[in-house]
């Protein structure tokens, strides 16, 4: 046997060696702070916070995405249609060539 197993070995034995006490309840108000901060600790998830984030991430995005939508149906002026359009497509075609 090694050192450490023998060390534990006698640990062990002392241990079995040891009276047993009889457990006894605990006091009323004890149980009932223990039972009221583990309740309590349970909202303080952190995954809620990262879901909040989220959530605000995507209702800002849809927003932005709404915003830039309605923004090209309402711009009606500048807009280049037929010839022109295959004129300037023609113009960068050609200026991207060597």
């Amino acid at each position: 046997m090694k050192p450490t197993d023998k060390t534990l070995q006698r640990l062990l034995n002392a241990a079995a060696k040891a009276p047993s006490e009889i457990p006894t309840a605990p006091p009323l108000g004890l149980e009932t702070r223990v039972l009221a901060q583990w309740r309590a600790a349970g909202a303080d998830d952190d995954s809620v916070s990262v879901f909040a984030f989220f959530r605000h991430a995507v209702v800002g995005a849809s927003l932005v995405l709404a915003l830039c939508a309605a923004w090209s149906f309402i711009q009606t002026g500048g807009s280049v249609t037929g010839e022109e359009a295959t004129r300037l497509d023609y113009n960068i075609q050609m200026s991207l060539n060597p």
